[in-house]
């Protein structure tokens, strides 16, 4: 994810350091190798700005076909143990299929910044990485190129709702996580639903930590726990958005506020916390460090979608395409569930592990018993929101 409002992206946002973790280490003992390379010899990457040619992916799968040997794309990817994951698996899959090299660049918050100062015809990366927040900015900004789909045939073979629920001109839903729900192993309460959060064991134990940089993710999964409409409908409903907050406040001992996964594992160590709400993926991924502690998914929450985005003005569009294609394929997203416990959007591919399986969504139905924050909304009500939200974090200091 990224940043954390919709005025400055100068201020960094700090992230999970990289875990110690061995992550699904037999995971993948059973799954396919790397994919072989193709042989067919395509020209030019496209226009950055409007066209260059629309032909060579039509196989639907991972291979358009085309030879991008010698060629480098330029990749902005989230920073910390993402990239890291990213580095081992995506890069060597796709150097390998295709013949060209991915140059991986690591970002937070500063990401569309970097896109806005530089010369439009002389973008900093071909590819950027975007959740919701700033996938809408940048489509605001003009940041990014319309993806030709007849370029990225993988996306017919995504989740109908991620491919209804937000706009796919510009860029394509591949990755991504719901919230999760942190808590301690040695005291006699383990917690299911949002709701749990206002019980009197979470009410009266040591206190809650939350995410204050993305505050959208917590005020949703508030608005599940109070419950008053379907999903975090409170949070859209003029008469109670506000109230939202209102219940955080009283209902939840909010004694953490977090801007990064380390935050919240450093709040449990020094005993300030016993719960909190965090990212499913991050946390799968770092919590064997941490063997006093356990998550467990709610079914019901919020979550994020990661969409893809080419940049405006990199001559390495049709490249671009290509890539997002690769992202997309079933058998690159099973593979990458071997190191990497997030959700991914094609309909076909396979979780790493059944645990995987049954707490992140596989069709429609699931995906829609997330509570996805509808960010035009948000930026609409965003100062409004975040004076609220830093109210409630300057009183509980």
């Amino acid at each position: 994810m990224c940043g954390n409002n919709e005025h400055t992206e100068s201020e960094p946002i700090r992230q999970s350091g990289t875990s110690r973790r061995r992550f699904l280490t037999a995971a993948g003992a059973g799954t396919a190798g790397v994919f072989a390379g193709c042989a067919s010899l395509a020209s030019d990457d496209g226009d950055g700005g409007t066209g260059g040619e629309s032909g060579g992916a039509s196989t639907g799968d991972s291979s358009s076909g085309q030879d991008f040997s010698g060629e480098t794309l330029r990749v902005m990817v989230w920073s910390g143990n993402y990239a890291d994951r990213f580095e081992e698996t995506i890069k060597p899959m796709y150097e390998e299929r295709t013949g060209g090299r991915l140059q991986v660049n690591r970002g937070w918050n500063e990401i569309l910044a970097k896109i806005r100062s530089a010369p439009e015809d002389q973008p900093p990366f071909d590819v950027t990485i975007t959740e919701g927040y700033f996938y809408l900015l940048g489509r605001n900004d003009d940041l990014f190129l319309p993806v030709r789909e007849e370029n990225v045939p993988n996306l017919d073979g995504v989740i109908d709702y991620y491919t209804d629920f937000r706009t796919t001109e510009f860029g394509v839903p591949v990755d991504g996580a719901p919230t999760t729900l942190i808590y301690r192993n040695d005291i006699d309460f383990e917690p299911t639903t949002w709701a749990d959060l206002a019980a009197p064991e979470a009410a009266n134990g040591n206190g809650i930590g939350i995410d204050k940089g993305f505050w959208w993710f917590p005020q949703h999964d508030a608005a599940v726990a109070m419950d008053a409409k379907e999903l975090a409908g409170e949070v859209y409903d003029e008469d109670l958005s506000m109230d939202v907050f209102d219940y955080m406040e009283e209902q939840w001992n909010i004694q953490g506020w977090a801007s990064s996964g380390e935050d919240i594992w450093q709040l449990f160590e020094n005993g300030i916390i016993d719960h909190a709400q965090w990212y499913y993926e991050q946390t799968a991924y770092d919590i064997d460090d941490y063997p006093n502690l356990s998550h467990t998914a709610p079914d019901r929450n919020s979550g994020f979608v990661n969409h893809w985005c080419p940049v405006r003005g990199t001559d390495k569009r049709r490249m671009a395409e290509d890539f997002l294609n690769f992202l997309l394929d079933a058998e690159t997203q099973t593979r990458w569930s071997e190191n990497s416990p997030t959700l991914f959007t094609n309909t076909d591919m396979e979780y790493a592990t059944e645990k995987l399986n049954e707490d992140l969504p596989n069709n429609s139905d699931e995906a829609a018993l997330v509570a996805w924050p509808e960010f035009d909304y948000i930026n609409s009500n965003f100062d409004s929101f975040n004076q609220r939200i830093s109210e409630m974090e300057a009183s509980s200091n």
